[in-house]
């Protein structure tokens, strides 16, 4: 990226908001970059990358993506509780019957339609958030609540990729009154925390590309 800044300079000089528009993208794909790497390290701490075959597939980085940033955004955001995750239910569902009666709507309606959170369906969520005291979801949650960024069969590989790379764990409700069928899953907190760092990283690398004056433009 640097170099197509170079490239250009060579000709005619860029605006500068064209400079750091470039600078920008950069520090996001090598942040992006560096939290793949991390995650991907860590995954060969149990076996080779070959063994994850969801996470290293064509659009492995993507999902990896979205499913990091959907538990980092929970935390981030302190969705955390059951009123939090109530109300995160709720707009769920709006989204969902928003796009249902779209006519241009090209998915299959019948996945959509399962993905919606009924009230018993719903209650059993919030009952384990508030046991557990974690935003703790089963397997076919996570992939009704990331529906518009993946299929939920795509999520529930994803999720068997990170649970045998020991980046998510199986969580048990031992009470009686408990749904043993719901297979629980929670982070470990690896995801969240590298995405952090990276974020953070991007963030100084910005920061150190910008001249004082573009620095005071860029928070005007």
């Amino acid at each position: 990226m640097t170099q197509v800044v170079e490239a250009m300079s060579g000709q005619n000089d860029p605006p500068d908001g064209v400079k750091v528009a470039f600078q920008t993208v950069e520090a996001s794909l090598r942040a992006e970059n560096w939290f793949f790497e991390t995650v991907r390290a860590e995954l060969e701490k149990t076996a080779p990358l070959c063994e994850f075959p969801t996470i290293m597939g064509s659009n492995g980085h993507d999902y990896l993506l979205h499913f990091t940033q959907f538990l980092f955004f929970l935390k981030a955001l302190d969705c955390t509780d059951a009123d939090a995750i109530a109300h995160y239910i709720e707009t769920h569902n709006a989204r969902i019957e928003s796009l249902l009666k779209d006519p241009n709507f090209a998915k299959s309606k019948n996945e959509f339609r399962k993905a919606i959170f009924r009230p018993e369906r719903k209650a059993k969520v919030l009952d384990t958030v508030r046991t557990l005291s974690a935003p703790v979801f089963a397997i076919y949650e996570f992939a009704h609540l990331l529906i518009d960024e993946m299929s939920p069969k795509t999520t529930e590989k994803l999720i068997e990729d990170l649970r045998f790379g020991g980046l998510l764990s199986r969580r048990t409700d031992n009470r009686m009154s408990a749904d043993q069928k719901r297979i629980l899953i929670s982070s470990t907190g690896f995801l969240e925390n590298t995405y952090s760092m990276s974020l953070l990283m991007q963030r100084r690398m910005v920061a150190l590309t910008l001249s004082e004056d573009e620095f005071r433009r860029a928070k005007a």
